[in-house]
């Protein structure tokens, strides 16, 4: 790969992001650059932490994570039904609520990232970003960059590209509800085409690719695991760590052999 305008593009997965650090890892000790940062759902939080540049907290971040910084307890079924027969609401409008709500309470998930993205060094930074989330009620797709984003409104679109519905609930931004990006395109690769980027770095968190057409292109790196990463909501410590360690080492291999 040559000194074309580079893009990292990183996917959605989950807990399976921690593999995205593990990559960025490589990147650093390779000193490789790049000048466009996109990503879907959690790639969108780790494309904001790669853009704000502290390797060590993203790091950080990932090793101590916890069901509790994302999400509290699960509503049953049980509890729906309760609450529907002590509702003031009609029927109709009750189901509209819960359809809003999710599955979870996602309020740690917002302190998350209220506490641990800072817009100002994102919009201040050299390097571009980019991320997808989905409008709810006509599932249409909006892949963005930072400077069609409004003003304040960053943490916003992060939080709707990884409200990743049913689970977590809808996210409203204005008078509109939005949910995962994922939806729509799970792998930004067109996204950050259309941001410039000549060459990219792909990070894919499928072991079979999501977008094939662009895994053989040559101005394409693209990156895969070589083993199971888990599941989207694998809270396991060791899980977690082994995957970071993955991503690197699979990244130095096929960095390697992309020089070769």
């Amino acid at each position: 790969m040559g000194n074309k305008k580079r893009a990292i593009v990183l996917s959605g997965g989950g807990i399976k992001g921690a593999y995205e650090i593990g990559v960025w890892r490589a990147l650093k000790e390779l000193d490789i650059h790049y000048e466009i940062v996109a990503g879907t759902s959690t790639g969108s939080i780790n494309a904001a932490l790669m853009v704000m540049g502290d390797y060590e907290k993203a790091e950080s971040l990932w090793k101590n994570i916890v069901v509790g910084n994302l999400m509290t307890e699960t509503r049953t079924a049980g509890r729906s039904i309760k609450g529907f027969f002590q509702t003031v609401l009609s029927p109709k409008e009750f189901m509209k609520s819960k359809m809003i709500e999710g599955s979870v309470d996602n309020a740690p998930f917002l302190d998350f990232v209220e506490k641990n993205i800072e817009e100002d060094v994102i919009r201040s930074s050299a390097i571009d970003y980019g991320l997808v989330m989905v409008r709810a009620k006509d599932r249409k797709g909006y892949a963005v960059s930072k400077k069609e984003i409004p003003d304040g409104k960053m943490k916003d679109y992060i939080i709707a590209s990884s409200s990743v519905y049913p689970i977590f609930p809808m996210h409203q931004i204005g008078e509109e509800y939005f949910i995962d990006g994922m939806y729509h395109d799970n792998l930004p690769i067109d996204l950050a085409i259309s941001m410039g980027a000549e060459e990219l770095i792909v990070v894919d968190l499928h072991q079979k690719p999501q977008h094939p057409n662009y895994a053989g292109c040559s101005n394409v790196l693209y990156l895969t695991p070589s083993a199971d990463l888990g599941g989207i909501l694998a809270f396991d410590r060791k899980k977690i760590n082994e995957n970071l360690e993955l991503g690197y080492r699979d990244a130095m291999q096929k960095f390697s052999i992309g020089k070769g």
